[in-house]
């Protein structure tokens, strides 16, 4: 037996073959273990199956669920061709074999699985897979073809850049006691109890042929999950249908679609002024004939038979304000969605850009998903920096939302390609904020929150304190960051420090280095008053300058410095959440505010000035970061890197920013 880092290795005889077996056990003390055959090809894409822990299927057989026989039927295929077995300690959906019994009592009275574990004060499926990431990295395998029914997990695998290439279902008959319980998976949880599986988008929208091969430039690189498809929305009119080179520009655009398997034209046809709707439709496939995708905007009302006409020519995709949301408890209308693969796109916004509550939203859901109508697309006031709504729902209910955006991805009324890529690249990572350092940080803030001004002494020198400003005193951070510009500031004479708060790294540099020209700059028109102050009182005013503004903005455009520093606000959130002005210290929803540095900061340097960065791997997103770097055209390497006990033992990193030749 051989122990590493952290896992302990050894092999283990089964009846279905003799595997190896790791043992990982997290700073939380959960454990997961991994099986794997000796004929593992990892040139290949290999065998995997995700299982999570049910004790009830996998032990005893539990005619309740299908666990147990899709954890033996994927043992047996893997020891057959080879294969890796990942078992996550997850039981219940993540909530617990406890909570999971409370739950089965709650069945026994009547309710389904997803009803149960939301009586009981628990999301629906609770389940995360970021172990699976450092398994299969310890395995060095890039390619799988992944065992499941559950198109959620393959898309969560995806997104932390495993590479999905097929997905094999694992399929087992129903029998009296699990049929509620498969229906249920099928119904509200989007599992795929057929071979053939749906598919969910992320749409754009695009007025050029430009404008799409933009994003599939972007798709190239990203895209691993088999079920995403990429649709294009083309706004569509009327008099569009007559316009001969409007019927060129259209078909333009869905020539460059084809160039991508994976993405869809969609025409979103205003039907407001229509006399006949039919006779439209008609000329809409007469004139598009590589179109096949129908969005039915502002339609007065939805007839029935012309509706189940329409889907004779087109895939719908059926948007739903409020005042028709009624027509969903319509048998005949369950029926056609399902039959057709139509989307449901809940809509109250009508192209307005107007963002409907989560509260609302998940009130509609819940009713469609009760009906079995899960391909559901999300419409309203998202776009780039505003996806946390979205991210919610998705993740509260761990299935695939599609989603459309149009208003908020144009400027001045135009489409922005640049919003565009923004968007589409957000969606893409779904990256997660890490829940237990934004709790942590939040319960720091907290702790640390005074109600007045008051004073802390670093590196001997006595620096005021605002109550709305980042605490430094309490963050040796802040200090280890001032010790680690030293060598870079030795060879300066104009520094800029963005994000300043109260001040200290600033004045640290300035009396450090008299000579020094400095420029301190921060969101929080507090931490620029504390940052003056402490100038002041330090006799150091002649040297710092103070702006107050969103990252660079208050600085002049001709402005040149030899370091520009910022301890970024690493704490990710979802694109768009909403933060407090002194949470802006610490946390950068979607990480907006430093994609902006990085896209402006080198204007500002001088030929061989440097960009340099305070991070947090442990609190932030450092892949995120990577990749926002590569967007900028620019490079990203640690210059050093130290573990400081704050409120627990955190790793932090002075990262610099180098830029390419343009």
């Amino acid at each position: 037996m051989s122990i590493q880092k952290n896992f302990v290795e050894t092999t283990l005889a089964t009846k279905f073959a003799r595997f190896n077996i790791r043992v990982y056990k997290d700073n939380a003390e959960k454990e997961t273990f991994v099986l794997w055959t000796d004929n593992l090809d990892i040139t290949q894409p290999v065998l995997v199956r995700i299982h999570s822990e049910c004790i009830t299927g996998d032990m005893l057989d539990s005619l309740h669920c299908d666990c147990g026989k899709q954890l033996n039927k994927s043992l047996q295929l893997i020891s057959k061709e080879g294969g890796v077995l990942i078992y996550l300690r997850q039981e219940g959906r993540g909530i617990g074999l406890f909570e999971k019994m409370k739950s089965y009592q709650l069945q026994s009275e009547g309710y389904d699985t997803f009803e149960a574990n939301v009586m009981l004060g628990h999301n629906p499926d609770q389940r995360s897979y970021e172990m699976v990431k450092t398994i299969l990295d310890d395995l060095d395998i890039k390619d799988i073809k992944i065992l499941t029914n559950n198109p959620s997990k393959v898309s969560d695998i995806a997104k932390l850049g495993i590479n999905v290439v097929e997905r094999i279902p694992v399929i087992s008959k129903p029998n009296e006691y699990n049929k509620r319980y498969l229906e249920t998976k099928k119904n509200k949880f989007k599992h795929f109890l057929k071979k053939s599986p749906h598919h969910y988008f992320y749409q754009f929208h695009a007025n050029s042929a430009e404008q799409v091969d933009d994003i599939i430039n972007l798709i190239n690189f990203k895209n691993k999950d088999l079920f995403l498809k990429i649709c294009v929305g083309i706004n569509v009119q009327t008099s569009d249908l007559t316009d001969s080179s409007r019927i060129e520009n259209i078909n333009s655009i869905a020539k460059a679609c084809r160039k991508h398997p994976d993405f869809i034209p969609v025409i979103h046809y205003s039907f407001i002024n229509s006399q006949d709707i039919l006779g439209e439709t008609k000329k809409i496939r007469e004139t598009f004939h590589d179109i096949h995708r129908l969005q039915l905007n502002d339609m007065k009302n939805l007839d029935m038979s012309i509706l189940e006409k329409i889907s004779e020519q087109f895939e719908m995709d059926i948007p739903l304000c409020d005042e028709m949301f009624e027509i969903v408890h319509n048998k005949r209308f369950i029926e056609l969605v399902k039959k057709t693969n139509s989307f449901i796109m809940l809509d109250n916004s009508k192209g307005r850009g107007i963002k409907e509550s989560k509260e609302s939203l998940t009130k509609k859901i819940d009713t469609l998903i009760s009906y079995g109508l899960n391909n559901i697309a999300l419409c309203g006031g998202f776009g780039p920096d505003n996806l946390n709504t979205y991210f919610e729902i998705k993740r509260y209910y761990r299935f695939n939302f599609s989603i459309d955006a149009e208003t908020n991805l144009k400027t001045n009324g135009e489409i922005d390609r640049n919003k565009n890529k923004v968007y589409i690249h957000q969606l893409l990572r779904s990256d997660e904020p890490k829940d237990h350092g934004v709790k942590q940080t939040r319960k720091f803030l907290e702790e640390h929150r005074p109600t007045t001004w008051n004073q802390t002494n670093i590196q001997g020198h006595i620096f005021s304190l605002h109550p709305k400003v980042f605490q430094a005193g309490c963050f040796p951070s802040t200090a280890w960051f001032a010790s680690q510009l030293q060598e870079f500031l030795n060879k300066s004479s104009n520094f800029c420090e963005i994000g300043c708060g109260a001040g200290v790294i600033s004045c640290l540099a300035a009396l450090s280095h008299s000579n020094l020209q400095i420029v301190a700059t921060d969101i929080n028109p507090y931490a620029s008053e504390n940052t003056a102050l402490n100038a002041k009182q330090l006799g150091l005013n002649k040297q710092i300058s103070v702006f107050t503004g969103d990252v660079l903005d208050s600085i002049k455009a001709n402005a040149q410095f030899d370091l520009i520093f910022w301890a970024l606000p690493f704490g990710f959130l979802d694109p768009g959440a909403p933060i407090t002005l002194e949470e802006t210290q610490v946390f950068d929803p979607g990480y907006r505010a430093i994609r902006k540095l990085l896209h402006t900061a080198k204007q500002y340097l001088t030929p061989k000035g440097k960009l340099l960065l305070g991070f947090s791997s442990d609190l932030g997103h450092y892949e995120l970061l990577q990749d926002l770097t590569q967007q900028a055209n620019a490079n990203l390497k640690t210059v050093s890197a130290t573990t400081i006990q704050e409120d627990v033992k955190l790793s932090f990193e002075l990262l610099e920013v180098s830029y390419k030749e343009d």
